[in-house]
């Protein structure tokens, strides 16, 4: 068998193949490399036909035209097989030798300007009112070895591809598959760059990677030279998408291998979402769609979160357009609220009942010695000459009512301050108050 550098019989225990998942058929691989070598080969019938330079006759004797098997088949006696053995097989791969210790080859669909991953990026995006656009992108080549080791696949010649990352270590199964590592074109113009010491030491990497994966338990056992050493560039990708809306601009990163490289969404600041449609608000807030709304009263674009619904009308308006009900807590359009006929609070329309709010409509009995009450009484000392109290109690205030033989009590109390805020008397079988006048207010509460 025909190697780099050398001939090894692979009958012996000493030099082995190594194993590996990553295999190409000896025509994919002649293929490779007279593409590699730039020699035009005319085929028809899976036949090529290959116009020799006068200096390159002698090796085939004297032959001008070679006529290749570029197809899985028997050759006949006038083609030249498809092997390793053979004196084109050793002719092609000594001229590989000649243009370095490695060729230079790059993923066949990676992308390989930033206008490929641009407009891959720029059409998952939807922005109302505005415009995505690249706001920097770098690309820069990273080198994958590729180790190719002539083997025999169920008694027919093959190549195996050994694969060793950028950083020295194992390429897996899957990441070669994904980052094309399997179907490469030549870098005929312009190769990237690499330093020799690098080189070589991504190569040290490679012989030990195929050591380990060698098809010989004997831990003696040598691997074979490879009949090929190639540079797979793979360019990595990194930079920002912009998004302006108006005079405002966000941005969002992206970092991957180009050929993966995929447009993730944009998460909004505020409101944490994420998508791939965004918009603006009045205030020039860039979030997603579906996190803006309008405010019912304003008419102003806003984040949802942002609005809240009045319990009265369910309308959706910004907070300043509304306050909470003392009973209920909800926010209330400021419009939507009415006096309660008996403690005398602004309360949301939504919390009435016959002029009567929630709480009013709920009182509960409760004895002397209910710390609310207790509180209030200890303010208010003429209060405790009366008996059979009942209270309910709203965000702001205590609403407390007493009774006696003939008289019932009604006194709303601040929660903070325990002043009293609205002080009233009714007739034990009366169905209204009467507010009390400023001279009775004080006989009652001292």
């Amino acid at each position: 068998m025909f190697l780099c550098g050398s001939y090894v019989n692979t009958s012996t225990s000493e030099s082995v193949v190594p194993e590996s998942n990553h295999r190409e058929g000896v025509v994919d691989f002649v293929r490779w490399l007279l593409a590699q070598l730039e020699l035009e080969v005319e085929e028809t019938g899976g036949v090529g036909r290959l116009q020799l330079d006068p200096s390159d006759r002698d090796a085939f004797g004297g032959q001008t035209e070679l006529r290749i098997a570029l197809q899985d088949a028997p050759a006949d006696g006038q083609l030249e097989p498809l092997d390793f053995e053979n004196v084109l097989s050793k002719w092609l791969l000594a001229r590989l030798r000649t243009q370095g210790p490695a060729a230079h080859v790059r993923p066949c669909d990676q992308p390989t300007a930033v206008k490929d991953i641009s407009s891959r990026l720029f059409t998952a995006y939807r922005v109302e009112g505005g415009r995505v656009h690249l706001g920097g992108c770098q690309l820069v080549d990273f080198p994958f070895l590729r180790l190719s080791f002539a083997a025999m696949d169920h008694g027919r010649p093959c190549v195996r591809h050994l694969f060793v990352a950028h950083d020295g270590t194992s390429v897996s199964d899957g990441q070669a598959h994904d980052l094309g590592l399997l179907d490469v074109e030549p870098i005929l113009k312009s190769p990237p760059r690499i330093d020799e010491t690098v080189l070589s030491a991504l190569i040290a990497s490679g012989r030990r990677i195929a050591t380990k994966n060698s098809t010989s338990r004997d831990p003696s056992a040598s691997t074979v030279d490879p009949i090929s050493i190639a540079l797979v560039w793979v360019k990595h990708a990194s930079g920002q998408l912009h998004f302006t809306v108006g005079d405002t601009t966000v941005a969002l990163p992206f970092s991957g291998w180009a050929r993966l490289i995929e447009a993730q969404p944009f998460v909004a600041k505020r409101s944490g979402a994420s998508s791939f449609h965004l918009a603006a608000t009045d205030d020039g807030d860039i979030d997603a769609f579906e996190e803006i709304a309008t405010c019912e009263q304003s008419g102003r674009r806003v984040l949802q979160q942002d609005l809240v619904t009045c319990s009265v009308t369910g309308k959706r308006l910004l907070e300043k357009f509304t306050k909470a009900c003392p009973v209920s807590g909800k926010p209330t359009q400021t419009d939507q609220f009415s006096n309660c006929s008996i403690c005398q609070q602004r309360v949301s329309d939504s919390v009435l009942e016959n002029e009567t709010c929630a709480a009013c409509r709920q009182m509960a009995k409760i004895k002397k010695d209910d710390p609310r009450l207790v509180w209030i009484l200890g303010e208010h000392t003429g209060l405790d000459r009366w008996k059979r109290w009942q209270l309910a109690e709203t965000q702001n205030v205590y609403i407390a009512q007493a009774e006696s033989l003939m008289k019932r009590l009604l006194v709303v109390a601040d929660k903070e301050t325990l002043a009293v805020r609205h002080l009233a008397t009714s007739g034990r079988l009366a169905s209204g108050w009467t507010p009390t006048e400023e001279a009775a207010r004080a006989e009652l509460l001292q």
